[in-house]
């Protein structure tokens, strides 16, 4: 289990807005379609897009249930993981 990063926004849609960890190796970064978990080790969404700057880059996190707007605000703030 690696580090994704901080979610910094929680959007209507279930998505999550990630700035991704600078720790860890430089091409260590996950895939697309990655499974990302919380500190509990449960899988909550997939990894949908990245953007941003190559050495801290921000992902895009869809949720896997089709939770509203509480459910995504739920994990604000929190650091997630990437399997």
């Amino acid at each position: 289990m690696k580090r994704l990063g901080t979610v910094l926004h929680a959007l209507g849609n279930a998505t999550l807005v990630i700035l991704g960890d600078d720790k860890g190796p430089k091409g260590d970064k996950p895939r697309m379609n990655s499974f990302v978990m919380d500190k509990t080790v449960k899988r909550i969404g997939k990894v949908t897009s990245y953007f941003g700057p190559v050495e801290n880059p921000y992902y895009i996190v869809k949720l896997d249930s089709r939770g509203n707007t509480l459910e995504a605000r739920r994990y604000l703030n929190e650091r997630l993981y990437v399997q």
